[in-house]
């Protein structure tokens, strides 16, 4: 019993030192990857996206809906620091983007913040879809996160 008791102590005490080493940070050897999650039909490019210092959203993204689609709109929330949504959003011009190319959206007024700090955005997309003459509206999202560049 006397054995148990003193690695016990001894299993306790390492336990501890570990997590106050983790705290603070000496564990971290590299800033966060850049990843995406969520996204249906339309998928980020994530060599192409990122967010700057100064809370200006650059984003490329494929169609992979198998037609083309038209962009309609475009929503960029900033789901760190409260979920501020992005000031200014501008969709591609032309709108309509065909099956299989990329497109870039832009979205400014974002929460500032340091170079590196970690960033977390809901990117909304609205699109339509026009088959046999018919035209139905869509909606893909996802979440992007990664450092500041």
């Amino acid at each position: 019993m006397e054995y148990l008791m003193t690695y016990g102590w001894a299993i306790l005490v390492v336990m501890i030192v570990g997590i106050v080493m983790w705290q603070l940070g000496i564990f971290n050897i590299g800033s966060t990857a850049l990843t995406s999650s969520g996204f249906g039909k339309l998928k980020p490019q994530l060599a192409g996206t990122g967010m700057t210092a100064g809370g200006v959203f650059t984003g490329v993204f494929t169609n992979g809906v198998g037609t083309t689609v038209t962009i309609t709109s475009l929503l960029v929330n900033e789901t760190m620091s409260g979920g501020s949504i992005c000031s200014t959003s501008s969709i591609p011009s032309p709108a309509a983007i065909s099956a299989g190319d990329n497109f870039k959206v832009t979205a400014s007024g974002c929460p500032t913040g340091n170079s590196g700090d970690v960033y977390a955005l809901k990117v909304s997309l609205g699109y339509s879809v026009t088959v046999g003459g018919i035209t139905t509206a869509h909606t893909d999202s996802g979440t992007i996160r990664g450092p500041r560049e």
